[in-house]
């Protein structure tokens, strides 16, 4: 099995797959303003009325490994999962016992093998770059 691409940094990108993540971007961005308006509660909503069109996640579980907790990082990651059709499973460094019984690639061999993504917000990129090797899973960072 060939191994996934991953974004370690945005000079893994051309410059025009950048232009082209910054154009879905945008489009992902305007189909899904109408989700960040207050539900009606007078009016039912479902789950699926508040997915945005392109479903890039559907079925599939993210890992949110964060060794480094950050509110919007947190919430925006965990949006935009659910928005595309996806799970986020967020993994702060006490719940898994990053650096203390688990090496990072140990977590990432391990969390590649159950998810389909991995999603990382660290310290140091170094944390993370060891994974590189052992994840089979697309890594974000």
């Amino acid at each position: 099995m060939p191994s996934p691409r991953h974004l370690m940094t945005l000079a893994d990108l051309s410059v025009k797959e950048i232009n082209h993540v910054l154009h879905h971007s945008l489009i992902l961005k305007h189909a899904s303003k109408k989700l960040h308006k207050p539900l009606d509660p007078t009016r039912s909503c479902s789950r699926a009325s508040l997915l945005v069109p392109t479903q890039s996640l559907a079925h599939n579980t993210v890992a949110l490994l964060f060794s480094k907790r950050s509110t919007r990082t947190r919430v925006s990651a965990e949006t935009a999962a659910v928005l595309l059709g996806g799970r986020a499973l967020f993994l702060g460094r006490e719940d898994i016992q990053l650096g203390v019984n688990e090496t990072v690639a140990d977590s990432a061999r391990v969390l590649s093998s159950m998810c389909q993504g991995l999603f990382a917000r660290v310290g140091a990129h170094s944390e993370v770059e060891v994974s590189h090797s052992v994840c089979t899973v697309h890594i974000g960072l």
